[in-house]
């Protein structure tokens, strides 16, 4: 209960907050794209370079926490494919929409504020170096099923697709800042402080806009159709996900306390807006994910507040704060 009070109520609190005022009269009925625009370019990147710069590279133990997140995913991944072409006979692109909204978690508008409030700045060092294959792995893979179907349609080439999609991953300010952060940090470079202080204060900026900019994109999504498809993609990414990295995590790689927190705790984050960006780009499954991505994010301050209080439990706190 302490942990719902003092780590998620914040936290959520802000999304709700976003989702009540975060629209007309009081903001714009485009004001969630423009602030997220700010989060995406501007203020995240500052925040994730900073942590990144403080530190090295990966070594044993955050190698391993990569491989049990990415070998859980995948099997989640390979399952939830199956499932869509299988029980619902989706199409490729349908399948890969549906892969997305059962494994892709919110790490960036949810998970940067909650982990870094839950575990300190050594839990969000260690979420953001699973941060930086994550999109290029989910949005990349579910990407080139998606074009792989319209080009089996007439669309435009396999190989000239796979490119473009690698090249926008590329350019990516979330990646690019991890990757800058990490090697900056590799060679022992030191920010001149009046950088350093404008680097601080615009990642400052970016938990609690990161919230309030979650909450009011929400504005407008429904629940609705929540049997078969929505309900599938709810338990795979709220429970299923938690459950096959714990697994991986503990019992695989013999993961430490802080850092199997990390990597349960990111499983059970809810489904990121770029899964509902997806369903709109190839307009397939758009009810269906909406209905997730709104479920998940309230489902999530319940079931993510139960994992963050029983790793608390399980001794981590002490290693965090001693």
């Amino acid at each position: 209960m302490e942990t719902i009070v003092n780590v998620i109520l914040p936290v959520f609190g802000l999304v709700a907050i976003g989702f009540i005022t975060g629209r007309p009269p009081l903001f714009q009925a485009d004001f969630a794209r423009s602030l997220s625009n700010f989060i995406f370019y501007l203020a995240l990147p500052c925040l994730l370079f900073r942590s990144m710069a403080a530190r090295g590279l990966p070594h044993g133990d955050e190698l391993n926490l990569m491989a049990a997140y990415y070998l859980a995913l995948t099997v989640l991944m390979l399952g939830s494919f199956l499932y869509a072409r299988q029980v619902h006979r989706e199409s490729l692109a349908g399948a890969a929409t549906l892969m997305l909204g059962a494994s892709f978690s919110n790490t960036v508008l949810v998970g940067v504020p909650l982990i870094l409030a839950a575990y300190g700045q050594a839990g969000l060092q260690q979420m953001l170096l699973l941060v930086t294959c994550h999109s290029a792995y989910l949005l990349g893979g579910a990407t080139v099923l998606a074009e792989a179907s319209r080009a089996a349609q007439g669309g435009a080439g396999f190989l000239r697709i796979t490119m473009q999609t690698a090249g926008a991953l590329a350019r990516n300010p979330v990646i690019v800042s991890i990757l800058a952060g990490l090697a900056f940090g590799s060679v022992g470079g030191t920010i001149p402080v009046p950088l350093d202080n404008i680097i601080r204060m615009l990642g400052d900026a970016a938990v609690p806009c990161s919230l309030f900019a979650l909450g009011a994109s929400l504005v407008g999504l429904e629940a609705r159709g929540l049997l078969g498809r929505t309900s599938m993609m709810v338990v795979a990414k709220l429970l299923v996900l938690p459950a096959l990295v714990f697994v991986s995590g503990r019992y695989i790689f013999d993961l430490p306390p802080l850092t199997l927190a990390v990597a349960v705790t990111t499983a059970s984050l809810p489904s990121g807006m770029n899964v509902f960006l997806f369903a709109q780009r190839y307009q397939t499954l758009v009810s269906p994910v909406a209905s997730a991505t709104l479920l998940t994010t309230l489902l999530s301050a319940l079931v993510t507040g139960l994992i963050i209080e029983y790793f608390r439990a399980a001794t981590v706190v002490p290693l965090l704060h001693g």
